[in-house]
């Protein structure tokens, strides 16, 4: 059987050991042709390839459920399950999503993007199974970094208390250096451990016990050590932890041999209540540059399968904001061994490897553990570090109750750097950076401000390390504009003053952030048409530069507001409000992303479709105030720089 051919994963029952490894030679070759070409997570897929298909060998897809952890694992889970046609468009708008979707397929049976998931959903499918009375195995499969997650422990931490009811939890542990050995002893163990006449022998030696007439029907504490201590020399020291938390554990086991897998999970499967299956991996199996650089080859874009580099851009680029952020950082750490930097497992992502590279006594990373992150660095704050938390803004959603509690209400000064804030492009709606707008102008204390440039960006972070309470900064993915950047003595700004960049008396445009270059494009196109636009950048959210913004709202009478980010509870709210409250009674056209969820597509591709380019937002703008803007200015002034 080809894989092109496989469009239900119940075919892969009854096919031998070398076939499904011909199988996954297949799985290999069609991830790397696609990924090479259009980008994507590499190294997690190509490393449960085996684990993928034997574990599907002993299920059930049309009746059991399998929850993957985040779902960059599950490209191999996509090509069993009817995908393989159109995997092509993995990633592109309209196409395959780079996540699991619910939507997408009837064999994705829990979407996520965010890592540490996977226990809980499959948990309560469980539970939910177990209350209708009916028999379906739920399997979770999670990667060793998503078990750092604190939801991850918890679902442990509940499943363990319930030994009646049936779970699978496949632990993909792909970081051998803290991995104990994979070996034909552990695997004996784990077999005669679990072995039926062992069980048998257990069970009934333990009931002919208690039934000794001295006894009472009581086992003896001394023979309960015993019998547990007995237990313990039969489970490696990783796995005792797991049993203690009420699991029955197997392994650690190769998650490269496809036979040994398939008996496991059978036996996993024949065993009473929750179980977890350890299975050792290699990330990037079967292709050298991804197994050689587990961390470089997590994802890329595209890239030449021969060399494994990624092609050179056709004409050279700005500076990335997070490199620019992490650039400028170290010489900040460099300047005051007060100033510490904290990620959550997303050092490369940040631009906080340079500063591990640099001064790692300043850099900490805490795993996939971003509330932990939060209240670690508000307790480092207590004792005088000034730390500086970098967090995509899709994960920093997750930590959103100690922003308020622990940072925001004891007002310490922390200050949180949101990379990818805004549109992400093809990791999809999962990963949109579209609500810290929102949910930050709700926290108490917080300065909260984005930089139009990346020059900007460093006075910014100057300024939030040496301002007394807690800020936060949001900067855009992908490279900056272009413009002079300071190499020291970065000159930090007045809190809560926004900034004109061009005069004009036919509209007022408010804009934040990544939306300020836009904005001023959109001027550009207004005033080809005989609209004199002003253009202020706002700079700051909390708090609004009312000083600025008010008055030239009341003369001009037209404003329109730019964020990238949601509407609802937005920049643009936050605008309308003060003048609400200052009885500044003017229309105004608020643009952003409106109630919707941003499917994956490129950057480019989902702004077209918000409608926020600058064409298109100068067309809106027209058609709003066409009975009270000028149609047409002969020999209009251009723009006036201030």
């Amino acid at each position: 059987m080809h894989l092109s051919e496989l469009n239900h994963p119940n075919q892969l029952h009854g096919l031998s050991t070398p076939e499904l490894e011909a199988i996954a030679r297949q799985i290999r070759e069609r991830h790397l042709e696609v990924v090479s070409t259009s980008g994507g997570h590499l190294g997690p897929g190509l490393g449960v390839v085996e684990l993928t298909l034997a574990l599907y060998q002993t299920l059930d897809l049309d009746h059991d459920k399998v929850v993957w952890d985040v779902g960059h694992q599950a490209y191999p889970h996509k090509l069993v399950t009817g995908r393989y046609k159109s995997f092509d468009s993995l990633r592109q708008k309209d196409g395959v999503a780079g996540y699991l979707k619910r939507c997408e397929s009837r064999f994705d049976h829990f979407g996520a993007g965010h890592a540490s998931t996977s226990i809980s959903a499959a948990l309560g499918m469980a539970l939910a199974r177990d209350r209708r009375g009916e028999d379906f195995k739920c399997v979770a499969v999670i990667g060793d970094g998503a078990l750092t997650g604190g939801m991850a422990l918890e679902a442990i931490n509940h499943a363990g208390h319930l030994p009646t009811t049936k779970l699978l939890v496949v632990l993909n542990d792909n970081d051998m250096s803290i991995s104990p050995p994979v070996g034909a002893l552990s695997t004996y163990l784990n077999r005669m451990r679990l072995s039926p006449p062992l069980q048998f022998l257990q069970g009934n030696a333990e009931e002919a016990i208690k039934h000794l007439p001295f006894l009472h029907g009581e086992l003896p504490t001394e023979l309960k050590t015993l019998k547990e201590s007995m237990k313990r020399l039969a489970v490696p020291k990783v796995g005792a932890v797991f049993e203690e938390l009420g699991f029955t554990y197997i392994g650690p086991i190769d998650g490269h041999d496809i036979a040994g897998m398939v008996r496991t999970f059978e036996q996993a499967h024949r065993t009473e209540g929750p179980v977890l299956v350890h299975v050792a991996t290699t990330k990037g199996k079967g292709y050298a540059y991804a197994e050689a650089d587990q961390v470089g080859y997590h994802a890329q874009s595209a890239f030449d399968l021969a060399t494994g580099k990624a092609y050179p851009s056709s004409k050279p680029k700005p500076p990335s904001y997070s490199k620019v952020f992490g650039q400028t950082l170290v010489k900040l750490c460099e300047q005051d061994p007060t100033v510490v930097g904290i990620t959550a497992a997303m050092a490369t992502g940040t631009g906080l490897d340079l500063l591990e590279k640099a001064l790692p006594d300043q850099y900490f990373d805490v795993g996939i553990a971003e509330q932990h992150a939060v209240t670690m660095a508000a307790g480092m704050a207590c004792e005088g570090l000034k730390p500086v938390v970098a967090i995509y803004s899709t994960f920093l959603q997750r930590a959103f109750d100690q922003l308020i509690h622990d940072v925001g209400i004891q007002n310490l000064p922390v200050t949180f750097v949101l990379d990818r804030a805004g549109l992400v492009g093809a990791d999809g709606p999962t990963h949109q950076g579209q609500y810290d707008i929102s949910y930050f102008r709700a926290i108490p204390n917080f300065t909260v401000m984005a930089p139009k440039d990346e020059a900007e960006l460093q006075r910014m972070l100057v300024t939030s390390i040496h301002h007394s309470g807690p800020c936060a900064l949001r900067i855009p993915r992908g490279e900056g504009e272009g413009v002079p950047l300071a190499e020291e003595g970065f000159e930090p700004l007045q809190i809560g003053r926004g900034e004109l960049l061009t005069d004009g008396d036919d509209l007022l445009i408010v804009a934040y952030g990544a939306m300020v270059a836009p904005a001023m494009a959109t001027a550009g196109l207004l005033q080809e048409q005989g609209v004199r636009a002003a253009v202020i950048n706002a700079r700051f959210l909390r708090p609004l530069d009312e000083a600025l913004i008010l008055p030239m709202a009341q003369r001009i009478g037209k404003v329109v507001t730019m964020e990238e980010g949601a509407l609802a509870g937005g920049f643009g709210a936050a605008v309308v409000e003060i003048l609400v409250d200052h009885d500044v009674l003017v229309p105004v056209l608020r643009i952003g992303i409106p109630d919707v969820l941003v499917d994956h597509a490129s950057p480019d591709q989902s702004k077209q479709s918000l409608g926020l380019t600058p064409p298109q937002m100068a067309d809106r703008i027209l058609e709003r105030f066409a009975a009270v803007l000028p149609s047409q200015r002969t020999g209009a002034a251009q723009p006036v720089a201030v």
